[in-house]
């Protein structure tokens, strides 16, 4: 698959990891930017979105980091709410309350924000785990329409059904509960390192320059899962046949 001028693979789709944190915004991160632009670019990915915890960019530095490296860096937040930690898209700053996912949905409501339940089943299907899931019970990953009820899928707009730091036990789950839903179906590589970043992207139909656009094709079920970015072999996501 060759590469185009800007380092993107060219092929049926377009690549975003949609999940990600560097140093300068999440202290749990060891991932400079120069090193995630130096990554970005080889590996061929269409876009990164910096999505930091509970914080959001300046809206100045990210055309400047796009200028600078050539590459399409998006803007996003990782928002740690009462029902999980949920993805924005298309908020300028922290609004204080948005801690309670009912309040960040009216906000979204109001601005066309996108909201995406990050990492939903992360530590919830292993009973192992259950001091450290909020609701300190597993949840039976044999009946994802029971799951599907979850009030968080009530208030997003989409679910990430891949995300690069958790099991595939918990991924699959997920795009399980994405398809009773009829939910959009989105990844991200929660890197906190540069070895990780595009590890699983989100695979638009089409490029996309802003946040806007990216906003519109996930709403509009414009995406889907993937992985094999780093091994030049996107492929969808998929249940096993």
């Amino acid at each position: 698959m060759a590469a185009n001028a800007s380092g993107h693979l060219n092929g049926p789709y377009f690549s975003v990891d949609l999940h990600l944190h560097t140093n300068r915004g999440s202290s749990d991160s060891n991932l400079a930017l120069v090193d995630l632009a130096a990554r970005a670019h080889t590996i061929g990915i269409g876009a990164v979105c910096i999505t930091e915890h509970d914080t959001m960019w300046d809206l100045r530095e990210a055309p400047a980091l796009g200028r600078d490296s050539g590459l399409l860096f998006l803007r996003g937040m990782e928002v740690t709410t009462d029902m999980g930690h949920i993805g924005v898209f298309g908020l300028e700053h922290y609004i204080g309350g948005i801690y309670k996912l009912a309040e960040l949905r009216k906000i979204a409501d109001r601005t066309g924000a996108l909201l995406v339940a990050n990492h939903p089943f992360r530590y919830k299907l292993d009973p192992r785990f259950s001091f450290i899931n909020p609701d300190h019970e597993p949840i039976d990953a044999g009946y994802p329409d029971r799951a599907a009820k979850l009030r968080i899928f009530e208030l997003v707009d989409a679910i990430e059904v891949l995300n690069g730091a958790c099991s595939e036990d918990e991924n699959l789950f997920a795009l399980k509960v994405a398809r009773h839903l009829g939910m959009p179906e989105v990844a991200g590589s929660d890197s906190h390192s540069m070895g990780s970043v595009g590890c699983v992207t989100t695979l638009l139909d089409g490029p996309v320059a802003d946040e806007r656009e990216l906003i519109d094709s996930i709403k509009a079920r414009r995406c889907r899962a993937g992985r094999g970015l780093l091994q030049n072999a996107l492929t969808p996501f998929d249940l096993p046949a």
